[in-house]
């Protein structure tokens, strides 16, 4: 009997002592998620960063999928709403003020009965653009958190 624990208490210690040290997979991984391995004191300390870091990933790439692209989409998709409506913009124009402007061309637009369907087909498409935009503020503003998270879950980690 004393054997069979003697046994049990040498494959702990030597799991422990392999748990300590990064196999090569997990250090390419944290590598290619821009983590310095030197950072990381544990296996299971690794596994939890890549962990949140890939879950992070994850969340950002389904966040682009929802928020139904990306904002230089939203801002072409202005662009050519503005230009579908008659509104002249620039380069330069935000997002904002592109959507500011087609609001007002249309409110303009609306006093005028024979352009009522196209007003408001207009302002469907404005309120999906404006709607999408909402949408990914907040899906980055859910990331810039989750990102925070990790950074304090880190600190607790390493003892900071």
């Amino acid at each position: 009997m004393s054997s069979i624990n003697s046994l049990n208490i040498q494959s702990h210690s030597s799991i422990k002592y392999k748990n300590d040290e990064l196999n090569s997979i997990t250090k390419l991984r944290l590598e290619a998620l821009g983590i310095d391995p030197k950072s990381v004191k544990t296996e299971a300390q690794a596994q939890l960063i890549i962990a949140q870091s890939e879950g992070a990933q994850k969340h950002n790439d389904i966040g682009n999928k929802q928020q139904g692209g990306t904002q230089q989409e939203l801002i072409s998709d202005a662009k050519k709403l503005a230009e579908h409506v008659g509104v002249s913009v620039s380069e330069k124009d935000l997002l904002e003020d592109i959507l500011q402007k087609i609001s007002e061309t249309l409110q303009t637009m609306a006093n005028d009965p024979e352009k009522a369907n196209f007003v408001r087909e207009a302002q469907e498409k404005l309120v999906s653009i404006a709607q999408r935009a909402d949408i990914m503020v907040n899906v980055q503003q859910n990331i810039f958190n989750e990102m925070n998270m990790i950074s304090i879950s880190n600190r607790l980690i390493h003892g900071l």
